[in-house]
C-alpha cells in the first residue's frame, strides 16, 4: 500500500509542468528545451508542456531543426 502512495505522489510530481508559465498553450505534438536546457519538455494532449527527460551527463539541449536534442 505504501508503495502505490508513493507511486501516486511521483506521478503527480512528473505530471506538473516543469518551469513554464502555466499559463503557456501547446499544441500536440510538440518539444522544447527546459529553461536551464539540461533536458525537454514535451506538449501534453491536454495542451500544456511536462517534464519529458533529462539529457545525459555532459550534454545539453539544443535545437536541431527546431526540435530539442541532447547533443
Amino acid at each position: 500500500m505504501k508503495f502505490l502512495v508513493v507511486a501516486a505522489f511521483v506521478t503527480a510530481a512528473l505530471a506538473a509542468p516543469y518551469g513554464v508559465d502555466a499559463g503557456l498553450q501547446c499544441t500536440p505534438p510538440s518539444y522544447i528545451c527546459k529553461p536551464d536546457f539540461l533536458g525537454f519538455l514535451v506538449c501534453t494532449t491536454e495542451g500544456f508542456y511536462v517534464d519529458g527527460g533529462d539529457c545525459p551527463v555532459g550534454t545539453v539541449c539544443q535545437y536541431i531543426n527546431n526540435l530539442p536534442y541532447c547533443v
